[in-house]
């Protein structure tokens, strides 16, 4: 009888993020008696992460300095010496140059998946990157696209081999994120995610004042909520401040308890320059809101004109134009509130990503 099998899960940063769910809720829908975890984080982990467990797991901090840290490299080859991992997953290119030592060390399953472009190639362009993955390709067994576009992207343009590549949909529990009434109030539009250069929330906010300047009633009668944390806060405040917009937007901050936000949101508002399949887009959807999302990445393999809309990356006045129009007809968002909720629950469930993702680890062995 086969024992137990141990999964190193390899992120760049531990943080609560769409990648970091996807962790969580891997880890804890996977049958214990069966599977164990170490998670390690190269830089460092938030202690909000281990609250969302429901298992032991054990977290590894590697504290890797800015650039280029070559004591990295020497911890955490140690790190996979001792423990002896019988699956290496990594997460994004961050991650991935640690394959080698996986493959050095003959871990017997070695995967990475990609979740999402980075904000320095939002594209996909970098010859460098696209090197890079090819070269690190061959000390894997599989690599795991989140969504249509990356999967063709990494077979097209990457040029990956295609037997190398898997799609494997994010998915998420849609009992848990389950629409409920809401209060009257002021229409909501919001947001949930990283305050990144990538989630492009000034134009969020730049589109919803416009909205605002063209109808005293959606001025007096609509609010927008962006919930997360980053490293662009103190600009998204300035932008609000400069719009004349503090009485109308609100930065949460970051939140544990995000459903309890979607279950007050009327709309779900994004504005990326590039994605994979947003984890926040799914749980918004399946909580019966409403999406007005870009055009970009994996988005329209989730969204469609009968359930959300969607605009061109850095359209400010098309983003304008559809907050003004939902607004002003509220029976298009009840509609479209069921549609949205009914395309998560057919096509991105959490148990059906992650019977996938148990079909990887003991593909080898």
């Amino acid at each position: 009888m086969m024992g137990k099998r141990h999964i190193m899960h390899v992120v760049f940063r531990l943080d609560i993020g769409g990648l970091e769910k996807v962790v969580v809720n891997c880890i804890n829908r996977m049958p214990d008696e069966d599977y164990s975890h170490t998670v390690v984080s190269l830089t460092t982990a938030s202690s909000d992460f281990s609250s969302l467990l429901n298992k032991p797991v054990n977290i590894v901090e590697l504290n890797k300095r800015e650039g280029n840290d070559w004591r990295l490299y020497s911890k955490f080859f140690t790190l996979l010496r001792n423990v002896k991992p019988d699956v290496l997953h990594t997460y994004n290119l961050a991650t991935f140059e640690l394959q080698f030592f996986s493959w050095l060390c003959a871990v017997p399953v070695r995967i990475h998946a990609e979740h999402g472009r980075d904000i320095f190639d939002p594209q996909g362009s970098n010859k460098k990157y696209k090197i890079l993955r090819r070269i690190l390709s061959r000390f894997i067994h599989r690599i795991v696209a989140v969504s249509k576009d990356l999967h063709d992207w990494l077979i097209k343009d990457v040029d990956l081999p295609v037997d190398k590549v898997k799609l494997i949909h994010n998915g998420i529990d849609v009992d848990f994120f389950s629409p409920t009434d809401k209060n009257e109030k002021k229409f909501t539009f919001g947001h949930v995610g990283r305050l990144a250069k990538i989630k492009n929330q000034k134009l969020m906010i730049e589109a919803f004042a416009r909205a605002c300047r063209q109808s005293d009633a959606f001025r007096a009668g609509a609010n927008l909520i962006i919930v997360g944390e980053g490293e662009c806060r103190k600009e998204l405040e300035e932008v609000i401040n400069s719009e004349g917009m503090s009485n109308n937007v609100s930065l949460a901050g970051a939140s544990l308890d995000v459903r309890a936000f979607y279950n007050s949101f009327d709309v779900f508002v994004m504005s990326s320059l590039a994605e994979g399949i947003p984890m926040t887009l799914l749980e918004a959807m399946s909580s019966g809101v409403v999406p007005v999302v870009t055009e970009v990445g994996g988005i329209p393999e989730v969204v469609n004109e009968q359930c959300g809309f969607l605009y061109e990356s850095e359209d400010k006045e098309a983003l304008a134009g559809i907050m003004l129009k939902v607004f002003e007809n509220r029976k298009v968002v009840i509609d479209k509130s069921k549609c949205a909720r009914a395309r998560i629950m057919d096509s991105f469930s959490e148990q059906a990503m992650v019977k996938e993702y148990i079909s990887l680890y003991k593909e080898k062995k």
